[in-house]
């Protein structure tokens, strides 16, 4: 093992560029992978209204999420079912550990998922809205795929990458000051 940290140190130069270089496109490639993954899992956004339709074109699980500003109490003690096309309430349940995702002004937070048994209009309806408010219009509900697996894998990869970015700057730098 010494033999191995030795031979790093001794080529550090060499050996820093080059490994600096694949973290930074590994990081690149790691938040382009997680951004895209958000954005392929969702299948449609709709307004914050007591009843509407949906349609689902696909059978499998569908995850219910709320979107709106960060902090919004908008959605504090709703309650969300969904009924099929032939009439019967959509299996669900809740998230034990909800997954969350915020820019600086919206955030989307997981709330249920539901299993699509059959495609179709299905319809969906909030219970406790009260009424419209004036903030509804940046209120939103949006069903996505299920995509947490692959989002944590590219969170992974971005704490590898970062780290050995860090680590690759920290090698070159050791070697070009000189540090024994």
């Amino acid at each position: 093992m010494m033999e191995f940290l030795s031979f790093v140190y001794r080529y550090g130069l060499w050996i820093s560029v080059p490994a600096f270089i694949l973290a930074v496109l590994l990081l690149v490639r790691s938040i382009i992978g997680v951004i895209r993954t958000g954005r392929e899992a969702r299948l449609l956004s709709v307004p914050l209204t007591d009843r509407q339709e949906v349609e689902f074109f696909e059978m499998g699980r569908v995850i219910l999420c709320m979107e709106g500003p960060i902090l919004s109490r908008r959605f504090a003690k709703l309650k969300y079912e969904l009924t099929g096309p032939d009439g019967r309430a959509v299996k669900n349940r809740r998230i034990l550990f909800r997954m969350a995702t915020s820019g600086f002004k919206k955030a989307i937070m997981e709330l249920r998922v539901y299993d699509i048994s059959c495609p179709g209009r299905h319809v969906f309806e909030i219970r406790g809205l009260e009424g419209e408010k004036p903030g509804d219009p940046e209120h939103r509900m949006v069903f996505t795929r299920p995509h947490r697996a692959r989002s944590m894998a590219y969170t992974l990869g971005i704490i590898f990458a970062a780290f050995l970015t860090i680590l690759s700057l920290v090698l070159f730098l050791m070697r070009l000051v000189g540090v024994e």
